[in-house]
C-alpha cells in the first residue's frame, strides 16, 4: 500500500513537471482592456458593450474583462481594487486600454504593436468548483522593479435580456433589436483577494522564468468560466497608474 501511494504521488509530480515544460511564454504583446459597466447604465449597453466587444476582437489572445459596479448582480470587490489605480473619471461606461484611459477606436491595435518585456503561459483545468491554473512567467529585457501577477475567472454569455430580471441591461433596444443581449467577459473572481495579484518577482534577469499554481474556488452557477493571466509591474513613483500593464494572456 505505501509503495502504490508513493507511486501515485510521484506520478502526480511527473505529470505536474510535463505540464509546466510544455508552458511557453513569448514576448509577444496581447493586450488588455477593461471596461466599468453596470447592468442600470444605459450608455454601458448602448455604445459601451461593442466597444469592448471591438478590443476583443482586435486582442482574441488578450485580456478583455468587464467589471461591474454598485448596485449590480455581478458586482465584486474587484471593481473597487481597479478602479482605486486606474480610475473611472467619475462616470460609466469607463475604459482602460494597458496604462490609457480612453475610448479610442484603435487603442488597442496600437497596443498590440508594442513588445512586451514578460510573457506568461498558463494551461487549467475544472473539477467541480475548482479550478486549477499553472502558471509560467518568462521575462525578456525587463525592467528593473516589482512583477505581479493577476489570475482572474471570467464569464461570457450570461443572459441580459428583457426577461433577466435584475440581469437586464439597460440601453440596449436599438444595439441589439432581437432582445438577445448577453454579458460578456464578466470579472467573476480572482486567484488572490487584490485585483492587481500578488508579487512574483523583483528586478528579475532576462531570461529568468518563474512558475505560479492556483486553485480558485468557483460558482458551480457559472456557465463555462475561464481564466485570464496578466503580468504588471509596480512603480510607485509613477502617477496612477502604478500597476503598469506588461503583458496578458487569455485562452478558452
Amino acid at each position: 500500500m505505501l509503495l502504490f501511494a508513493f507511486l501515485l504521488v510521484f506520478a502526480a509530480c511527473n505529470k505536474d513537471e510535463e505540464e509546466e515544460a510544455q508552458l511557453a511564454p513569448t514576448s509577444t504583446q496581447n493586450g488588455f482592456a477593461i471596461n466599468y459597466t453596470a447592468t442600470w447604465c444605459g450608455h454601458c449597453g448602448n455604445w459601451g458593450a461593442p466597444l469592448i466587444h471591438d478590443y476583443a476582437t482586435a486582442a482574441p489572445n488578450g485580456a478583455v474583462l468587464t467589471a461591474h459596479g454598485s448596485n449590480d448582480p455581478m458586482t465584486n470587490s474587484y471593481y473597487g481594487g481597479f478602479t482605486a489605480d486606474r480610475t473611472t473619471g467619475g462616470g460609466i461606461p469607463s475604459f482602460w486600454v494597458g496604462d490609457v484611459k480612453t475610448t479610442s477606436a484603435t487603442a488597442m491595435t496600437d497596443l498590440l504593436t508594442k513588445g512586451a518585456e514578460a510573457g506568461v503561459d498558463y494551461s487549467y483545468s475544472i473539477s467541480g468548483t475548482s479550478m486549477t491554473v499553472k502558471t509560467k512567467t518568462k521575462f525578456f529585457s525587463p525592467t528593473a522593479g516589482a512583477y505581479y501577477i493577476s489570475v482572474l475567472v471570467l464569464e461570457d454569455g450570461i443572459n441580459g435580456n428583457s426577461t433577466s430580471g435584475q440581469y437586464k441591461q439597460s440601453g440596449t433596444s436599438n444595439s441589439y433589436p432581437n432582445d438577445d443581449y448577453k454579458h460578456d467577459f464578466v470579472l467573476r473572481t480572482a486567484a488572490t483577494a487584490g485585483s492587481y495579484g500578488e508579487l512574483i518577482s523583483t528586478n528579475p534577469a532576462d531570461a529568468a522564468e518563474v512558475t505560479k499554481d492556483y486553485t480558485i474556488t468557483i460558482d458551480a452557477a457559472w456557465v463555462n468560466p475561464y481564466p485570464v493571466v496578466i503580468i504588471w509591474r509596480y512603480d510607485a513613483t509613477a502617477q496612477a497608474p502604478q500597476y503598469k500593464f506588461v503583458n496578458s494572456l487569455k485562452k478558452k
